[in-house]
C-alpha cells in the first residue's frame, strides 16, 4: 500500500441542502424528502497537500443523492478555485479522492461530473456567510427564526464523529441554488450550516 500523502487543511465551510432545519442526516436519520440535494464551499485559510501550499483557495461541491447519502448512487460536481496554479490544481485533484470529507462524497458518486475551475467568492460571517459562483451557485446563510416570537434561534451541534466538522452552527438559507453540468436545484429557505474545520493526516 502506498504511503499516504501528508496534509493539513484549516478554515471555514458553509453548507446547505434540501432538508428541513437541523438536517436529519446529522442524527443518522433519512433525508426529509427521501432524497438529498445540496453541497457546500470550503475556504482553506491555511493548508497543504504534500508539499503544495493551498492557503486562500476554495473548494465547492454540489450533489444529488436519490436516497440517504450513505446508500450511494450520488451525482457529484466538484468546483475548484480558478485562482489555483497548475501545481495546486494537480494537488487538489489528487487530494479530493483521498482526503475526508471530500473522499466520502467522491467515493459515493456513481456519476462524477468532473472538476470545474470557476471563480468562487466567499464572505465568512458566521451564520450570515455567503458564497457565489456566477451563473452556477448562490448560497447565503440566514438565522433560523422562531415562528412564535420572530426572534433568531441560535443552535450549535457538537458532533465529535462528524465527518465534515465537529462543531456546526445550524441555520437556514436565504438562497441556495445550483446549476451546472446538468445538475440543477433550488432549495432556498431550507437547511444551512456554518462550520470551522480542520482536517489533517494521521
Amino acid at each position: 500500500m502506498a504511503d499516504q500523502v501528508p496534509y493539513h487543511l484549516k478554515g471555514f465551510s458553509i453548507g446547505a441542502c434540501s432538508c428541513d432545519w437541523g438536517c436529519p442526516c446529522n442524527f443518522e436519520a433519512p433525508p426529509t424528502k427521501g432524497f438529498c440535494e445540496g453541497g457546500g464551499v470550503w475556504q482553506i485559510d491555511e493548508g497543504h497537500y504534500g508539499g503544495v501550499k493551498l492557503d486562500g483557495l476554495r473548494i465547492g461541491l454540489a450533489a444529488h443523492s436519490p436516497a440517504a447519502l450513505h446508500l450511494g448512487n450520488v451525482t457529484l460536481v466538484m468546483l475548484i478555485d480558478e485562482r489555483a496554479e497548475p501545481q495546486q490544481r494537480q494537488a487538489l485533484e489528487a487530494m479530493i479522492p483521498a482526503v475526508t470529507p471530500f473522499s466520502i462524497f467522491y467515493g459515493l458518486a456513481s456519476k462524477f461530473l468532473g472538476f470545474h475551475y470557476v471563480p468562487i467568492s466567499m464572505q465568512v460571517q458566521g451564520i450570515r456567510s455567503r458564497a457565489s459562483v456566477p451563473g452556477t451557485l448562490e448560497l447565503a446563510l440566514a438565522p433560523m427564526i422562531n415562528p412564535v416570537t420572530g426572534e433568531e434561534e441560535p443552535a450549535t451541534l457538537m458532533k465529535p464523529k462528524g465527518f465534515t466538522a465537529q462543531v456546526q452552527e445550524l441555520c437556514a438559507t436565504a438562497v441556495m441554488w445550483f446549476s451546472r453540468a446538468g445538475l440543477t436545484y433550488d432549495h432556498s429557505g431550507k437547511y444551512g450550516e456554518f462550520c470551522p474545520f480542520e482536517y489533517k493526516s494521521p
